[in-house]
């Protein structure tokens, strides 16, 4: 991917950025990173850009280091619940599986026990 040159103004001060992405996303980044830095600065107003720049970096990495947390959480949920899908789809197959052979045995029991009910009335019918 080719690099795009991208000009940016954080507090004050010009940037010509060399990014692969997208111009307007680093402007976007460009401009959330000037409002928080501008938010610290104001926040306190003997803070250096350098300091609000290290504030903004420890906010950002909280951020990241927690958002990372959070989707290994998820992704750990995500694993459980398929766990727990695949386990639920085996029973279920286990339990058609069953029902099936119990259909087929009712079937059997009820041919047999329809042969027995005449073999029944046949023994019946040459004793009465």
């Amino acid at each position: 991917m080719a690099a795009n040159k991208v000009k940016l103004t954080i507090v004050g001060s010009d940037y010509s950025i060399l990014a692969e992405d997208d111009p307007r996303y680093v402007q976007l980044l460009g401009k959330e990173l000037d409002t928080k830095m501008a938010g610290i600065m104001k926040v306190n107003n003997r803070l250096s850009v350098t300091q609000a720049a290290v504030l903004a970096a420890l906010d950002y990495a909280d951020e990241s280091k927690k958002a990372t947390a959070t989707a290994d959480r998820l992704r750990e949920q995500i694993k459980d619940y398929l766990d727990d899908a695949s386990a639920a789809k085996s029973k279920a197959d286990l339990a058609r599986h069953d029902s099936e052979r119990l259909k087929k045995e009712a079937e059997t029991l009820k041919a047999e026990n329809e042969r027995l009910h005449k073999e029944l009335e046949a023994v019946l019918k040459r004793l009465g």
